[in-house]
């Protein structure tokens, strides 16, 4: 106990004496020790941040450079290309670091995303079944049919891992792990808090048969800088930052525990809503190089960077995929710019400008002028600028350094098409990639955006989660878990007269006869061109536009 002890001459009786008051100050002692850390963890987090943005804005140039020189280098398996494969995996492995120190900071925004729980979770308890003790028993539950939710994996991820290594801790002897997981759908009076937590949602559960927690420290374990643990064996900030990631996704967390049974922990994630985007990041490989979008005639581009190098690389690149570029090194020279007589397509600027306008500032400032104009900003440190509780503000297209010169393209060139309306949204359902990805091909050079699934679970899944402006589907006939023919009945059973095609090798005369009289389904024998699916798809009743 910290003491704070105080003694006064006084009498007693008519007799001097001295009178000692002793006040427990451990609470208080305890309370400044926290702000002190605090402070601490703030100043480094501030002096990790001001690091990662500095190596991010260099990493941008090496790995700029590296891919350029793969690029021109262009011999798959040579000697060169191999050492230009290793520098760029090492650089990569740098990117990561960095991501990990922004993390650490606490400033780096959260990446939503729809994620395939069932998958991730998966791969997780196989991961912990490896790792852990082999007198933990690590058992999963986990359904296909789950509902997608909208979060940033990589957090949730670190959350059910640091539940996990809480729940082995708490198990010294040995016992059970048990990761379940269910589709949820609350009626408003069957929650504490029905503003928050009513509708439909997916609970993750994590669940120990280890030593349990008493009364008073569940009631202070989300606590910050709470710990049970001795020292130099937990920061107290495990259960805090799985419960601020939580509620950053608009979810909830519920606990239970008691002594000597266990410990449950249930997270509570909002279903996502129809139409959420699902970002897959992927190697680049050389064909997927050849397949990035290029320039249309006379699109110009306005790129803002300070940085000489970065800017180099960055204008570079621009001018490779066949943009007019014209550059500036700040805000006031874009200014001029924009008010000039050149019409620009997109403004592609830096977020941290030299002088009293920032990348964000010149954005607002920019559209302004012209309220068409496309806006990308890029960064390598977003702090507090983009960033509304840890989300991105919904109206920043922002692009993280260092980018990719894949990703680069792609995002640009997304962002120029936007504003041109397509013909609508097609489920493609193949199971051969390299097929997959030519069909993906021939709908985007129709128009069409694309949801691509490799099985009918997969496409089954995407399907109830729902999908915006659907317009049709190419379904292949020969799925390795369920025939093609039945996922018609899945769709249709969803989207109601949804326009079909069943792409096959091979079809014999029973499935012939059965579609050929099936209003809006279509067979096409594989393999086709662009022409033989457009013509199809016309036919199974898709209205087609004419290509972008």
């Amino acid at each position: 106990m910290d003491a704070e002890i105080r003694t006064v001459e006084t009498s007693w009786d008519g007799r001097p004496a001295r009178l000692a008051s002793v006040r427990d100050v451990s609470e208080r002692r305890a309370m400044e020790d926290r702000t002190r850390h605090a402070a601490k963890m703030e100043a480094i987090g501030r002096l990790t941040a001001g690091i990662a943005h500095d190596f991010n804005n260099l990493l941008a140039v090496v790995l700029g450079n590296l891919e350029s020189a793969r690029r021109r280098n262009g011999r798959e398996g040579s000697e060169l290309g191999s050492l230009l494969d290793n520098a760029t995996r090492g650089a990569q492995q740098a990117v990561l670091l960095t991501s990990k120190l922004l993390a650490f900071a606490r400033r780096k925004p959260l990446e939503f995303r729809q994620v395939d729980l069932s998958g991730l979770l998966a791969g997780m308890s196989d991961l912990l079944q490896r790792t852990f003790d082999e007198r933990i028993t690590v058992r999963a539950d986990i359904p296909s049919q789950l509902w997608a939710v909208e979060v940033d994996p990589t957090e949730l991820e670190a959350a059910i891992l640091n539940l996990a290594v809480n729940a082995r801790d708490a198990m010294p002897d040995g016992g059970e792990l048990v990761i379940t997981t269910e589709n949820i759908d609350f009626a408003r009076d069957d929650t504490d808090d029905a503003s928050d937590k009513a509708g439909p949602h997916v609970r993750i559960s994590v669940a120990d048969t280890g030593e349990g927690m008493t009364a008073d420290v569940l009631n202070r374990v989300l606590e910050p800088f709470f710990t049970t643990k001795g020292d130099g064996r937990g920061t107290g900030l495990g259960l805090s930052q799985v419960y601020g990631f939580v509620k950053q996704s608009g979810g909830y967390l519920r606990l239970r525990s008691e002594v000597n049974v266990g410990t449950r922990i249930d997270i509570y994630l909002p279903k996502a809503a129809p139409g959420s985007d699902q970002v897959a990041q992927h190697a680049e490989s050389s064909s997927e190089l050849e397949a990035i979008p290029r320039a249309r005639s006379g699109e110009i581009i306005l790129a803002v960077e300070d940085d000489e190098d970065v800017r180099a690389i960055t204008v570079g690149n621009l001018r490779e995929l066949g943009y007019t570029v014209v550059e500036a090194a700040d805000a006031d020279a874009a200014l001029r710019l924009l008010q000039g007589e050149t019409t620009f397509d997109l403004l592609f600027t830096d977020l941290g400008l030299p002088g009293r306008i920032n990348g964000k500032m010149l954005a607002d400032l920019a559209r302004g002028l012209h309220p068409e104009l496309k806006v990308l900003i890029t960064t390598a440190y977003a702090g507090d600028v983009l960033i509304r509780e840890g989300r991105l503000d919904p109206e920043i297209e922002l692009l993280s350094k260092p980018f990719s010169f894949a990703a680069l393209g792609n995002r640009i060139r997304g962002l120029l098409d936007s504003r041109r309306p397509g013909p609508g949204r097609v489920l493609l359902v193949e199971d051969e990639f390299l097929l997959n990805l030519l069909v993906s091909d021939m709908l985007a050079e129709a128009g069409f955006s694309v949801d691509a699934a490799a099985s009918f679970g997969e496409a089954a899944a995407k399907a109830r989660s729902g999908i915006d402006d659907l317009v049709g589907a190419i379904v292949d006939l020969g799925l390795p878990d369920r025939p093609g023919d039945e996922l018609v009945t899945e769709l249709r059973a969803l989207y109601p007269d949804l326009p079909v095609v069943l792409a096959t090798g091979y079809a014999d005369e029973d499935v012939r006869k059965r579609f050929s009289v099936a209003e809006g389904v279509q067979l096409l024998t594989k393999p086709f061109d662009l022409d033989r699916l457009t013509a199809a798809l016309g036919r199974a009743g898709v209205t087609l536009s004419p290509p972008m």
